[in-house]
């Protein structure tokens, strides 16, 4: 028979063999078969257990099968066989018999279809991309450790059930029902589509599902893989976000975006809540610490409760602070909870990034309670985020500051045009009004007036007065005046701009003028204490909302040497305390080391320009005073300027100014372009006593000279005019007739003066529209000067 059939003894002697096996597997003959021990033809691997198997037959009379390998005719080539054997007794003695078919065949390809099957699960097991096998009704039967790590459920609790189970799919039949029934259906179809698993821990992540349909010698049905799409989504969500956010940029607040910033934090990383921290109270945001959306809300309902969670985040970003790195604790030790109310949420892990400026940490980032444990690819996406969201804040930040800039520029080239325009129009106003007065003045020292006509003249001098009055002022608030100091009354000063102040103030702010009421005199151009009084007076009505009161107070003050300490010097002395006071929202403690700083406002952008306070503290400083001021949050401010007293003095000259007769051989030249002022001063002139030559022109001026040289002993002129101007024709008589004073006048500002080469317009020039008193008095100081 073509099969392996023997008989051993219970030594494993061989007793009897078939020629078959005599002669394809030991391949010797009978005489040499006798002494063949059975296990010799056995692989030495099998030969333990084919010992164990032989025993068990010889002890317990039982047939037994077993797949070994048998050398072929000593070695080393074998093949396997499937032994049958059971056991034989005869005349007391125990044998076995057995027969052998060959499987070598068999076995190889069981062999070749498990490796087959190891090497599939192996690149299933090892690969990122999670797999899974379904049978035809959908239950699964394979699940790779990477689907294990993704959902968070172990093979044991996803086997035997449907893969449905796990998508966030809400409608009954959906996709992945339906993916499946097409591959099911049809084995050549490969089905595609994103989809959201739900994870046991109860997060979500996008996935691509790939479905087919599979069959191996077990199994049939269907082989899915998923690929982790959380990546792609984050970065797409983060584009979106990014460009929505500039969008809008432009009309979002610093704190909106950051605030959005946050939200936007939150949903990447699946967290509970979260804050940014500002390390500096102005370096972003008017609130140092920005509550997530979430947040912001439970707060809200907490406060309507009268229930507070009082939190103090600074423990929680010590470390990154430090570092200036991100920081994950995943399991945030119970210590970090002393101090909370039994009510406050637990805190069990926190992710910390820092937002970075100019190499320095400047805010921190922080989310709290992720349903799974935060990873350093958490803390790169909110690192990319924070940093693409803080470059929008420093750009919109250079945008304001630049918007600010322009604004002030505008504002300041707009008071440029103001006082050029003022300028122009003060020449022909002031020569206007200098006519009026100095005929009116000319017309009351004429003898024998009706008392009526006095009183209107007097009106109308005095309606003159107030509009040089007006002039000036305009020329002040537009800063083209340079400064004119002279000994001033401050009750009166003050007093004479109350109508203007209260028209700047509006009709619902009250202004209570408290003056000092005894001598207070002053050395000061008198439209600076204006300017001062109308900063303070615009600062304190803005503080007020254009509702309240303002208190204007004047007192004689005795600075002893005791009291200029501190940072604020003031030296001893007798001074005028100018104050004011408002009852408005006060000053911000924050805010009080800036207020005199340049450009440093409150208000909105295009509301201020910054220059108010400071111009203040400047034109105090400039007239040797200083300035203070009290404030306290919703109690209003009071500010405190405090100038020298004027300090009397013997002077030389006539002290009333009255018109007393100057020798007879004085001579004045006169030249004036408007034949109104001309006249007017000759008039004025003559009747103080003086000689007077008058010119219209300097060309008509240079003929005077030659005729009368040597004897001019004062040049009065006109600093603009026709042909050439006051001071190149001052230069051009000195060679004519050396030896005289010379005074300018003029209706054109003081910086307009000396931009045409009056070298001192504060002391050799009259400004225009002047008084007979004021001419008669100049001219005699500009004759008196050593």
């Amino acid at each position: 028979m073509p099969q392996s059939m023997y008989v051993v003894d219970a030594s494993g002697r061989m007793i009897r063999w078939s020629p078959w096996f005599r002669d394809r597997i030991v391949g010797v003959s009978d005489a040499e078969m006798a002494s063949i021990d059975f296990l010799e033809l056995i692989h030495p691997e099998d030969r333990e257990l084919v010992t164990q198997r032989m025993r068990k037959i010889l002890d317990q009379g039982v047939q037994d099968t077993l797949e070994v390998r048998i050398f072929l005719k000593g070695g080393p080539a074998f093949r396997w066989f499937l032994l049958m054997a059971n056991r034989f007794e005869h005349e007391g003695r125990f044998f076995i018999t057995g027969t052998g078919i060959d499987i070598t065949r068999l076995k190889k390809a069981g062999m070749a279809m498990m490796s087959g099957e190891q090497r599939y699960r192996s690149i299933f097991e090892q690969a990122d991309a999670p797999v899974f096998i379904t049978g035809t009704d959908g239950a699964i039967v394979y699940v790779s450790p990477a689907f294990e790590k993704i959902t968070g459920y172990s093979f044991q609790e996803c086997e035997g059930r449907p893969f449905n189970q796990f998508c966030d799919e809400t409608a009954p039949g959906g996709t992945t029902l339906s993916m499946f029934s097409d591959v099911i259906s049809d084995a050549s179809t490969i089905r595609e589509h994103e989809i959201t698993i739900r994870k046991k821990n109860g997060s979500s992540c996008y996935v691509e599902l790939k479905l087919q349909r599979y069959y191996d010698n077990r199994t049939e049905g269907a082989i899915g893989v998923l690929y982790d799409l959380t990546q792609r989504k984050r970065l797409e969500s983060l584009t979106e976000f990014r460009l929505g956010l500039l969008q809008q940029a432009e009309t979002a607040s610093v704190e909106e975006i950051m605030q959005k910033a946050l939200d936007e934090a939150e949903m990447l990383t699946d967290s509970s809540f979260g804050f940014i921290f500002f390390l500096s109270a102005d370096s972003a945001s008017s609130s140092r610490c920005i509550w997530s959306s979430r947040v912001r809300d439970q707060m809200q309902a907490m406060s309507e409760q009268n229930v507070h969670h009082p939190f103090d985040v600074k423990p929680f970003l010590k470390e990154t602070i430090e570092s200036g790195r991100a920081v994950i604790v995943n399991e945030y030790p119970e210590m970090g909870h002393v101090g909370f109310p039994s009510h406050h949420p637990r805190i069990s892990s926190t992710l910390s990034v820092p937002i970075i400026e100019q190499g320095k940490v400047v805010a921190v980032l922080q989310v709290f309670n992720k349903r799974s444990p935060y990873n350093n690819n958490d803390a790169q996406w909110v690192g990319t985020l924070a940093d693409l969201v803080w470059d929008i804040v420093v750009r919109k930040r250079a945008a304001q500051a630049e918007m600010r800039n322009q604004s002030i520029l505008l504002q300041i080239q707009k008071m440029e045009l103001i006082g050029q325009l003022a300028g122009g129009i003060a020449h022909d106003f002031n020569n206007m009004l200098g006519v009026i007065l100095g005929n009116t003045e000319l017309a009351l020292s004429s003898g024998d007036l009706d008392p009526s006509v006095e009183d209107n003249l007097h009106e109308i001098y005095q309606a003159a007065e107030r509009s040089a009055e007006m002039t000036s002022q305009l020329l002040a608030f537009a800063r083209k005046q340079t400064a004119m100091p002279r000994v001033i009354e401050i009750d009166e000063t003050i007093a004479d701009s109350l109508p203007i102040l209260q028209r700047v103030a509006g009709e619902k702010i009250v202004i209570d003028w408290q003056p000092v009421c005894e001598e207070c005199k002053l050395h000061i151009d008198p439209s600076q204490l204006d300017q001062i009084l109308m900063n303070l007076c615009l600062n304190a009505r803005d503080a007020m909302n254009g509702s309240g009161k303002i208190v204007i107070e004047t007192k004689r003050v005795r600075i002893g040497a005791s009291q200029h300490n501190g940072g604020n010097f003031m030296p001893p002395g007798n001074y005028a305390m100018l104050s004011v006071t408002d009852t408005g929202l006060g000053i911000a403690d924050s805010h009080k080391p800036h207020i005199f700083e340049p450009f440093f406002t409150t208000k909105v952008l295009g509301k201020g320009t910054g220059l108010g306070l400071s111009s203040v503290y400047g034109l105090v400083k400039q007239n040797r005073g200083f300035v203070d001021f009290e404030s306290e949050e919703g109690k209003g401010s009071t500010f405190r300027v405090y100038l020298p007293l004027h300090k009397k003095r013997n002077a030389l000259g006539l002290e009333n100014g009255a018109m007393s007769d100057e020798p007879e051989q004085t001579s004045i030249l006169v030249v004036e372009d408007e034949p109104e002022i001309l006249n007017l001063c000759r008039m004025m002139l003559e009747k103080s006593g003086f000689t007077v030559y008058a010119a219209s022109c300097p060309s008509e001026a240079i003929v005077l000279a030659e005729e009368n040289s040597g004897k001019i002993d004062l040049l009065l002129t006109d600093v603009v005019m026709p042909e050439m101007n006051g001071t190149d024709l001052s230069s051009k008589l000195s060679t004519i007739s050396p030896g005289f004073r010379v005074l300018f006048m003029s209706g054109y500002s003081a910086d307009v003066v000396a931009s045409h080469g009056v070298e001192n317009p504060l002391v050799n020039v009259i400004r225009k529209p002047f008084t007979f008193k004021a001419l008669a008095d100049k001219v005699r100081e500009t004759l008196e000067v050593e």
